[in-house]
């Protein structure tokens, strides 16, 4: 067995839903769901995905989006970087990432980022020690109830409430306007 880890690049729907048992460590979200979201991001032209193997099994997997904004130019966006939880602090995470900004580098992109949800701290400290800063807040306005806030501290010791976990694994549609109109 070697140790030895190699990133492919996942070509099609039928090979981005080869991550689903270990994107499925992460999330709640039924097979179905994930097939319907990738097929709907990979029919955008712009998300791509790859994966981390160690002798033939996959380890590790990470989408990324590219795109240009005004302000920065042309970017890339790492998305949902997963890392086989008997796995994880060995490296695997930074070998992905480093596929990714050489891809950035290729494709001459300026910006390399990541959004993440509040309260991984581990994932943070990952990133910072890695290069990225925070460099702003995503803001988000959610249209459907969401649970009661979760709490949790952040590295600069305030507290800040993450509700958007919960949003990110429902399984239900969002309902229509005049839903939202008949109960706010």
């Amino acid at each position: 067995m070697s140790d030895e880890v190699i990133i492919r690049e996942l070509a099609g729907l039928d090979q981005m839903m080869t991550i689903f048992p270990l994107y499925s460590q992460v999330s709640r979200l039924s097979e179905a769901v994930v097939c319907q979201r990738l097929s709907a991001m990979f029919a955008q032209n712009n998300y791509r995905c790859i994966a981390a193997y160690i002798d033939e099994r996959m380890v590790g997997a990470s989408g990324f989006w590219t795109g240009t904004q005004l302000w920065c130019g042309k970017y890339v966006e790492a998305d949902n970087v997963v890392v086989d939880s008997a796995l994880r602090s060995q490296g695997i995470g930074g070998k992905m990432m480093a596929w990714i900004e050489a891809e950035a580098e290729r494709t001459e992109c300026a910006v390399i980022r990541i959004a993440m949800v509040l309260g991984r701290e581990r994932t943070h400290q990952f990133y910072a020690r890695n290069g990225y800063f925070d460099d702003g807040l995503l803001m988000v306005k959610a249209r459907r109830k969401l649970p009661p806030l979760a709490r949790a501290p952040s590295c600069s010791g305030r507290r800040f409430y993450g509700r958007m976990t919960e949003l990110r694994d429902a399984e239900a549609p969002l309902p229509s306007a005049a839903a939202r109109a008949r109960d706010p």
